[in-house]
């Protein structure tokens, strides 16, 4: 009979491609990751990989079952998180990850209710690129996440989230930049002029926010901002770029074809496990209350 441990082995050498990498992936050594896949394969007496020089190729089997498994290994680990969560945990930290789409007043509110509600509660503010923020909220009980709200298949990862709205995004560069002057102004002006791009536009929707021949992207916040105000054009967040805004050092482009700003649904996600929790069940009431007076 198989164990949680065989199929979670047999599924991580599949998705990495090598035994070394599952053993990397899953935090044990390669030997161990060999057994087990080795244990499940002689229990049934077939062969799951066909070995291609440092390569595990799933073999005909192997891909057969590999979905079957996967739902198993990835229900299992929600079980288990379910199951941990009648344990009362006192929370004595968050980290709180976000993407460069954040406004600035939406982390300063959150930090604040914190602060009052839960004094006790050290917040840790860290900003990465998304599939770092979503494999750390599955595999850490304090961590949390304020980002771009994306479809996608939630069943392959231990985590929940609610959608919060929407935040509204324009082209803005410095008011001394040539495209200020050019009327009208068009994508093709922008396609010819050197563009800033955060990498989490390019992860996220490529399709919309590349646009410049003459790209460079940058993974901070502050650090676009800071270069936005000497050169160059970025798709920006008016919350985030508000201030600037209205000091002047930044000025919105108006285009033919983006006559107004488009918008960008951001989503809270938490571990499965922190559901029921009051520290859970006050943060989503003081974000849904920031939505409803700041996002559509």
């Amino acid at each position: 009979m198989f164990s949680y441990e065989h199929l979670a082995a047999f599924c991580a050498t599949v998705e990495e491609g090598s035994y070394s990498q599952a053993a990397k992936k899953l935090g044990k050594d390669r030997t161990t990751v060999r057994e087990q896949v080795k244990a499940l394969e002689d229990s049934y007496a077939v062969s799951l990989f066909d070995i291609q020089g440092k390569k595990a190729v799933p073999s005909e089997e192997g891909g057969a079952i590999y979905r079957h498994a996967k739902l198993l290994v990835n229900n299992s680990e929600r079980l288990n998180a379910r199951m941990m969560d009648s344990y009362k945990t006192e929370f004595t930290s968050f980290d709180i990850y976000h993407d460069i789409l954040v406004p600035n007043a939406l982390i300063v509110h959150v930090d604040q209710y914190i602060k009052e509600a839960f004094p006790h509660i050290k917040v840790n503010w860290l900003h990465r690129n998304r599939q770092d923020i979503l494999h750390e909220v599955s595999s850490k009980p304090n961590a949390l996440a304020l980002m771009q709200y994306r479809l996608h298949t939630k069943t392959e990862q231990n985590y929940e989230y609610i959608h919060l709205g929407s935040d509204e995004l324009s082209v803005f560069c410095n008011p001394n930049h040539p495209l200020t002057k050019v009327k009208p102004l068009g994508v093709n002006d922008l396609e010819i002029a050197k563009q800033y791009v955060s990498e989490n536009h390019i992860h996220s929707l490529n399709e919309v926010f590349s646009v410049s021949i003459d790209q460079h992207i940058v993974s901070n916040n502050d650090v676009l901002l800071a270069l936005l105000q000497h050169d160059g054009w970025a798709f920006s967040s008016r919350a985030l770029v508000a201030p600037l805004v209205k000091t002047g050092q930044l000025v919105e482009l108006q285009t033919e074809e983006i006559v107004t700003s488009f918008k960008i649904g951001l989503s809270f996600y938490f571990p499965i496990s922190m559901k029921r929790s009051p520290e859970l069940e006050g943060l989503q009431k003081a974000l849904r209350a920031y939505a409803k007076a700041n996002m559509s």
